[in-house]
């Protein structure tokens, strides 16, 4: 089951998913799920709800004591009873405003919203608007949910995407179920799907990395000179691919806008298709960084190699040379 849980919320999750759903059902006394969503983006719950094998319906409606999204429940099966004895995970589609948190949180205040913090085992955020601020909402948001949590300790997880790939919900909370928190970086992204760019596996890194740009869309070669941000993007879109594994933006010849970066869409001026410069898009062939990177280990053996013969000297110094003919008894 363990490793069933560590292959779904790794990249071979599209192998395992059927595995993981038959251990997800199976468990005892699964999560509740608290649902922020009103007024959210319905392009992730869309999305999620495309999620095949397991069935995101089907885990919610078996496994997962879902709460505050009646939407999700299809008619003919009952709501799963709420368990108020554990720990409760909130999932947000779409953060409360900083006025209205502020409101929410103040003494006196009525709204469940500080106690379900406290008592929460982690918050999970969907979408890039949800972890960085967008169309609605603001970055001022994002943060006050943020020093909210911090507050509270509440572990916070970002998922972001537009849409955010529906395995990633799934695998995290499969990784929370068996594994307890996932390793996450800088602005909170777990490493398991966040750890490297798109690029790095890309079916046109080879173009790359040999100089083979496309020039306009439907050529082949990279699409770095058409405004792909592939070489800054964390996500796993060239490996788990959308509609269950079919395909991704740069294998469907358009480039990647790197949705799940704080930047989106704007990405400091340059747009959804405007080119990275050429300091960041220039990447010389595997074999030149291979050479270079042997060339410092060389030079790392022969400077440590330096650094023990003058120990060596200043720990245990050479006798002095013997005067010519002391040897044999001469007088100097």
């Amino acid at each position: 089951m363990q490793w069933i849980a560590a292959s779904a919320s790794g990249m071979a999750l599209i192998q395992s998913t059927q595995g993981l759903a038959r251990a997800l059902v199976s468990q005892e006394n699964p999560p509740a799920l608290v649902w922020l969503n009103e007024g959210g983006d319905d392009l992730n719950l869309l999305t999620l709800l495309g999620q095949q094998v397991p069935s995101f319906l089907e885990l919610v409606t078996l496994h997962w004591d879902l709460r505050s999204h009646s939407g999700l429940l299809p008619t003919g099966f009952p709501a799963i009873p709420s368990r108020s004895n554990f720990a409760p995970i909130i999932v947000a589609e779409r953060l409360p405003s900083a006025a209205a948190l502020a409101e929410a949180l103040a003494e006196g205040s009525t709204s469940p919203l500080p106690g379900l913090l406290k008592r929460a085992k982690a918050a999970v955020l969907l979408g890039t608007d949800a972890c960085f601020g967008g169309i609605v909402t603001s970055r001022e948001d994002v943060d006050a949910f943020g020093e909210a949590c911090r507050r509270r300790k509440t572990p916070l997880i970002k998922l972001p995407g537009v849409p955010v790939p529906p395995h990633h919900l799934v695998g995290v909370l499969a990784h929370m179920d068996y594994f307890g928190f996932p390793r996450l970086d800088r602005h909170g992204r777990p490493l398991v799907y966040y750890g490297s760019t798109v690029c790095t596996r890309c079916e046109r890194r080879g173009d790359l990395e040999n100089g083979r740009f496309a020039s306009r869309f439907g050529e082949t070669g990279c699409l770095l000179h058409l405004g792909c941000k592939g070489q800054i993007a964390y996500n796993s879109c060239s490996i788990s691919r959308w509609n269950d594994g079919e395909n991704w933006c740069v294998g469907a010849g358009g480039p990647c806008t790197a949705c799940a970066e704080p930047g989106y869409p704007d990405h400091g001026g340059l747009g959804l298709y405007g080119a990275l410069s050429g300091s960041v898009g220039d990447v010389r062939p595997q074999l030149w960084g291979n050479l270079e990177g042997f060339g410092y280990a060389l030079l790392g053996l022969a400077g440590f190699g330096f650094f023990l013969q003058l120990l060596r000297r200043l720990l245990f110094p050479l006798p002095r040379d013997i005067p010519q003919g002391a040897e044999r008894g001469e007088d100097s």
